[in-house]
């Protein structure tokens, strides 16, 4: 994801630590930002994970434009920055940022848990021992790769996480081809979703088949993808839909999409009190973050255009704050 000029730097801290990995130690590293003045009750915890080759930063900067942490000020909650290891899943990933990593998620093989959720479990026990958390309030994000992570933290730590919001993510699902390596946990099956999924998103393809920008892969569709989760979750029967009011018109790339202007429907499945399933669909927008802020135009033949109707950092607290364990 490119980076952008002029944006607020995050005001959070990066913490390290080693992990042991096969037979090798190795540097793990986030961004954690606490309010100053976090009130005296355990406060919640919004992981949040880039995509491929991007780092923690930029997943605050760039990403989400430090809206999560504006968010954490007004409502008293912890984020984290997740930052992947720098191992190319593939020949053709590079890492072009400093600290740039990937969370291949369920795509590599594992025993047991995979090491990006014994990383996450880390990171927890780490900040339990520097700052009163609420262990029931723990929850995942994160944008492609990074909404994949948050996807395998509902298999396989639904002890840890109370619910997830996946953007564009790696559909993983909790079961069939599309499973992979991962081992679904008891209680996956109570974990809340609000996934959103862009219908002309050149990386992870919004229809089943391949992606202009990954031509070998073999999508399972993020509609299929939604079905298969509300199945696992035992929700069934129609949504209510919520159409977000298209404010913003020339948020949609033409040359790809055919569109001038982008458009979101919400579907809600499910009700408060249990498992929900929120489902985005956006029409029109390419591979990114939902902000008010526009990628660059050198980016938008590449990753497409964001829709700027609304912050989906806004939508996933919302929703956040209706679930806990």
């Amino acid at each position: 994801m490119p980076e952008l000029a002029g944006q607020a730097q995050s005001r959070g801290c990066i913490a390290t630590f080693q992990q042991r990995i096969g037979a090798a130690d190795r540097e793990r590293r986030y961004l954690v930002y606490a309010p100053a003045a976090l009130p005296a009750r355990p406060a919640p915890v919004v992981l949040v994970f880039p995509g491929y080759t991007a780092n923690s930063e930029t997943a605050a900067i760039y990403y989400m434009h430090t809206r999560f942490e504006a968010l954490a000020d007004r409502d008293g909650f912890i984020v984290v920055y997740g930052n992947g290891l720098p191992d190319p899943p593939n020949e053709r990933e590079t890492t072009p940022n400093a600290k740039g990593g990937f969370f291949p998620g369920c795509l590599l093989p594992h025993e047991a848990e995979g090491i990006d959720v014994t990383y996450v479990r880390r990171i927890i026990a780490d900040l339990e021992r520097e700052l009163p958390i609420d262990r029931a309030r723990i929850y995942a994000t994160g944008l492609s790769a990074g909404g994949g992570m948050a996807f395998e933290l509902a298999l396989e730590a639904p002890d840890l996480v109370a619910a997830i919001a996946p953007v564009a993510p790696l559909p993983f699902q909790p079961a069939g081809p599309w499973l992979f390596h991962c081992h679904p946990r008891p209680g996956h099956e109570r974990i809340s979703i609000a996934m959103l999924a862009a219908t002309t998103d050149p990386f992870i393809s919004y229809q089943p088949g391949s992606s202009r920008m990954y031509p070998e892969a073999h999508y399972p569709g993020m509609e299929a993808t939604r079905d298969a989760w509300l199945a696992a979750l035992g929700l069934s029967g129609p949504p209510a839909i919520d159409p977000i009011p298209d404010t913003v018109t020339g948020d949609s790339y033409e040359p790809d999409t055919g569109l001038t202007s982008s458009s979101v429907e919400r579907q809600r499945y499910g009700s408060a009190g249990g498992p929900e399933l929120w489902f985005y669909k956006v029409t029109g927008a390419g591979h990114a973050w939902p902000s008010p802020t526009q990628l660059p135009s050198d980016a938008w033949s590449r990753f497409g255009k964001t829709n700027q109707d609304f912050e989906f950092a806004d939508e996933a607290w919302a929703f956040f704050e209706r679930h806990a364990k």
